[in-house]
């Protein structure tokens, strides 16, 4: 009699995003897989249905796609300032910020440290825009207790007297290295920030285990509704490596039977620590999380910081705007001849590598490093991930090719934003901000590209944001930038570098498939193919047919996860 379907979806468009990137109308699922696709809706009726068995499921000419894989995430996103703390990607001036972190103050009078995230320094004026907000803003929000607020990116603290009170942190604070504690160069009085590996000084804020839970069901309910059925996160938003992963929060949701995602995910390395104590406790991690769901695979680098924090590294120096002389080229958190032993012993013991790449400098002396490292290695499949990816040579793109490197890109800034570009990227870079965020030449390359949202440094992890941004390197959600919406996608206000441009199909394959093969995880999801889990979404237009400008608005209709 053969395997009978539980349910046969059909009188669809179901894009498979396998090698041959075949569409059918027709899918049978039984237990959790994919038994069968077909164009003959009549004949898979026939081998895989059941009576009084099988579900048969009308599509009505609806569009199925394989779920989507978020290869770059922090759990629990924007979950505890939505819940417990003060959210500032809302805020679209200098005033709103401020209004936001002050009306939270007045409403909860029994907290004894405030915290927050999403602030944009772009908002500010002069020096501030660069460096950060000055502490004297948030005193006069509160003089007396603690307030904690990470810019957009989670690249630096912005606190007031009474945060670096607390913390016991003055002028005269030793810095660790890859960090930074500005101080005001007319009476060296602290600025206000700190930055990088600076953030060390600062406790992480704590959360109960029901805050905890409440967080991580919060998460998983907004990706699934994203269509996500896959995520491969990185320490939790705030924390500073290494202290933490994700772990016990989608522990919490599997206890209960609630967890319906796949996650990946990893610890970040210290550059101050000790590289064969690090990979011990690794090693410990690895075999405690390894199951069907929950996995530790993975050694996370933090190579630089961002162009924004002035510590993204660079081959060449940043602009005058950054008021750090004429040869500053920011900064390399990891000194090279330790970096390249540290990726030997993590591959060689069996961990993917994850590197933060910000500047084109972090890109250089990674893959420096990496061949370095390899000279000492047998030949494997090791996928290597660059992340971020802002600024790459032309000769390094290349390298990155001759090595397997998988480049994993957030297209959700592959534009001339509204809020960054013009206040921030194009003083600090110069002419480099025209060329920076490349794609089509990763791809033409021969790369493999996946995508991420690096939730919560980009606010809305919604994928149809990244997928237009993709295709257009323009505008998109005009509503959360403040400014007019664009119907032509070579309207030139935002439009950056449209030779960077790639295909609906590519950005969908960075999202699917490409996301898969990534996490080692491309024979168990990421196309739809029989044998494979039935992760799936049905959407509410068809990606591939529609105005490029009008993908942002696809929603996902339902998620399915096994």
């Amino acid at each position: 009699m053969g395997i009978k379907a539980d349910k046969i979806f059909y009188n669809g468009t179901i894009y498979t995003m396998d090698p041959s990137s075949r569409v059918f109308s027709a899918m049978a699922v039984s237990g959790g897989t994919i038994l069968a696709l077909s164009e003959q809706e009549t004949d898979l009726m026939e081998h895989y249905c059941q009576e009084g068995h099988t579900i048969l499921e009308n599509l009505n000419g609806g569009v199925l796609l394989p779920g989507f894989f978020d290869t770059h995430i922090h759990a629990p996103g924007l979950a505890y300032d939505m819940l417990f703390n003060v959210n500032l990607y809302q805020a679209l001036s200098k005033d709103e910020t401020l209004d936001l972190i002050r009306n939270h103050v007045k409403q909860h009078p029994e907290d004894e440290i405030y915290y927050g995230r999403g602030m944009n320094s772009g908002y500010f004026d002069g020096d501030e825009m660069t460096i950060g907000p000055r502490k004297e803003h948030l005193d006069r929000i509160s003089a007396d207790k603690p307030i904690v607020i990470a810019d957009f990116g989670g690249n630096y603290l912005w606190m007031n007297s009474a945060a670096f009170q607390t913390y016991g942190i003055t002028p005269e604070t030793t810095c660790p290295q890859g960090g930074e504690i500005p101080l005001d160069p007319k009476d060296g009085t602290l600025w206000g920030i700190v930055r990088g590996e600076a953030r060390t000084l600062v406790p992480y804020q704590n959360f109960s285990e029901e805050q905890n839970y409440l967080a991580a069901k919060w998460f998983q309910d907004r990706m699934l509704s994203y269509g996500y059925t896959s995520v491969f996160s990185l320490r939790p938003p705030g924390t500073v490596r290494p202290r933490t992963t994700h772990f016990p929060l989608f522990e919490a949701l599997d206890k209960k039977g609630e967890l319906f995602l796949r996650v990946q995910g990893g610890r970040d390395m210290d550059p101050n620590g000790d590289v064969d104590e690090q990979i011990e406790i690794m090693k410990a991690e690895r075999a405690k999380h390894n199951s069907d769901q929950i996995r530790f695979t993975t050694a996370k680098f933090f190579l630089d910081g961002s162009i924004e924090g002035l510590d993204g590294c660079l081959l060449q120096p940043y602009g005058k705007a950054a008021g750090k002389g004429d040869d500053y080229k920011g900064v390399s958190i990891w000194e090279e001849e330790k970096l390249a032993d540290a990726f030997q012993k993590c591959l060689e013991t069996g961990f993917q590598i994850h590197c933060h790449s910000i500047g084109d400098g972090a890109a250089n002396k990674a893959l420096n490093a990496l061949e370095h490292a390899k000279k000492h290695l047998p030949e494997g499949d090791y996928r290597t991930v660059f992340t971020h990816l802002q600024l790459v040579s032309p000769a390094d793109i290349k390298r990155m090719r001759a090595h397997d490197i998988i480049a994993n890109v957030q297209t959700y800034w592959h534009l001339k934003s509204p809020a960054l570009y013009h206040q921030i990227e194009k003083p600090l870079l110069g002419e480099r901000a025209e060329k920076e965020y490349p794609l089509q030449s990763l791809f033409q390359e021969g790369i493999v590209v996946s995508a991420s949202s690096d939730y919560p440094v980009t606010p809305d992890p919604n994928p149809f944001y990244a997928i237009e941004a993709g295709v257009t390197r323009n505008l998109y959600n005009a509503a959360a930038f403040g400014v007019k919406d664009i119907t032509n996608m070579d309207d030139p206000l935002y439009l950056l570098n449209k030779e960077e441009r790639v295909s609906v199909s590519d950005m969908i394959r960075a999202f699917t498939i490409n996301g898969a093969y990534s996490g080692f995880q491309e024979q168990i999801t990421g196309s739809l193919e029989p044998g494979k889990a039935a992760d799936f979404i049905q959407v509410s237009a068809d990606p591939f047919e529609i105005n490029p400008t009008e993908i942002e608005f696809i929603t996902v209709k339902k998620t399915y996860f096994r």
